[in-house]
């Protein structure tokens, strides 16, 4: 093995054990450089071997988090804006065209009709197969609360009656046989200033004010609601 060679192998690997190295490191040029090798390396090593600061690794990770939440942010800042500017311009263009006052239901009267209907659809499957065969003693009884009562028998047979939650207020519930399907109806003490008929989400009602009170009737949407109230409201009189 010549020198060039060595150099070559004691460069690439230096502790290696084949024979003709073994040979070559009885020179003592050989075995000079052998050695500056090995220290060349050991002090690479001793190099290499630097303490990390403590926590360095945490700073690293919230400058990363920190960088990726304020990109995140600003790309859907941007996003939220252009959108807002987007339906801000559609509002202006549809605000001088569009009768809004035959459009608008007036909240009060919005809230009543959104809690009957959501009533009534929860509740369809437990109620649909009762009827418990209410008598008039017993409506007038759960109406004690609201302070009203029916005068007559209630006209139509009902098959259920309790008491609920009626949004942030309680209410009568009572469900009974209308001319074309079941009609629900509500008594609550939420007022609402504005009465009439209602259709939504494929169901006919109607808000009617007694005294401080509103009287809801919620039905399919072939049931003549107009008639039933007419039937059943000059029936409520004060108990008191």
């Amino acid at each position: 093995m010549d020198d060039l060679e060595f150099r070559r192998r004691a460069m690439s690997d230096p502790k290696q054990k084949s024979s003709e190295y073994a040979e070559a490191l009885s020179k003592e040029a050989n075995q000079k450089f052998l050695d500056d090798v090995l220290k060349f390396d050991a002090q690479i090593a001793d190099a290499m071997k630097v303490d990390v600061p403590e926590g360095l690794a945490d700073r690293i990770l919230f400058k990363q988090s920190s960088q990726a939440d304020n990109t995140t942010t600003v790309n859907f800042a941007r996003k939220a804006m252009a959108m807002a500017a987007s339906i801000a311009f559609v509002f202006g263009l549809l605000v001088g065209q569009v009768n809004w006052g035959k459009i608008l239901v007036p909240p009060a009267q919005a809230s009543l009709v959104d809690i009957a209907i959501k009533h009534v659809v929860d509740e369809e499957g437990f109620v649909s197969n009762l009827d418990e065969q209410v008598s008039s003693r017993q409506i007038n009884a759960k109406l004690l609360p609201f302070a009203y009562k029916f005068s007559e028998n209630f006209p139509y047979h009902v098959y259920y009656l309790n008491h609920c939650g009626f949004g942030h207020a309680n209410a009568l519930h009572m469900v009974f046989q209308g001319e074309s399907g079941k009609v629900t109806l509500f008594v609550t003490g939420v007022q609402s200033d504005v009465n009439g008929h209602f259709n939504k989400d494929g169901m006919s009602g109607m808000v009617e004010s007694i005294g401080n009170k509103s009287l809801i009737l919620v039905g399919n949407s072939s049931e003549n609601m107009r008639k039933i109230a007419d039937n059943i409201i000059p029936l409520l009189t004060p108990s008191k």
